[in-house]
């Protein structure tokens, strides 16, 4: 039984039955790890509320990814899953491979969000300032010679 899409947000996130199937994978995903990583935790002597809390926070980073319906949702969604991955990759403070591994993947990180602001900036300015992907679809499929 498809439904019809729910769209809140002024636009910006969209809900229907093919994004809650991904919503849904990306919860289990994160259930199944909490209880997988508690005796880690609990072994290096970590706080486990701040690990729930990255785990939680870039779980609902996914989540919003999932029923992204704009460009700036689209780069706020993933720039809020990647800030709680580089604090989950640095969460062994006493560990230097940790400490190497996150200033690496914390560099990468911006690097490419950097580059996706870019790509973003020429969608928007050539799309004749469109954030709806909607929009942008309707406007791409005018000016093609199929």
């Amino acid at each position: 039984m498809e439904k019809e899409p729910m769209i809140s947000f002024s636009g910006n996130f969209q809900t229907n039955n093919f994004n809650e199937i991904f919503q849904f994978l990306i919860l289990l995903c994160s259930t199944l790890c909490i209880p997988l990583s508690v005796e880690y935790i609990e072994c290096t002597e970590m706080a486990i509320t701040e690990f729930l809390l990255f785990v939680l926070t870039a779980t609902l980073g996914g989540m919003f990814l999932c029923g992204a319906n704009d460009l700036i949702t689209i780069f706020v969604a993933p720039e809020c899953f990647s800030l709680c991955s580089y604090l989950l990759s640095g969460y062994t403070k006493k560990d230097v491979r940790s400490n190497e591994a996150t200033m690496k993947y914390l560099l990468m990180g911006g690097a490419s969000s950097s580059i996706l602001v870019h790509g973003f900036s020429w969608l928007y300015g050539s799309s004749g300032e469109r954030l709806s992907f909607k929009r942008n679809s309707e406007w791409s499929y005018q000016y093609t010679n199929v």
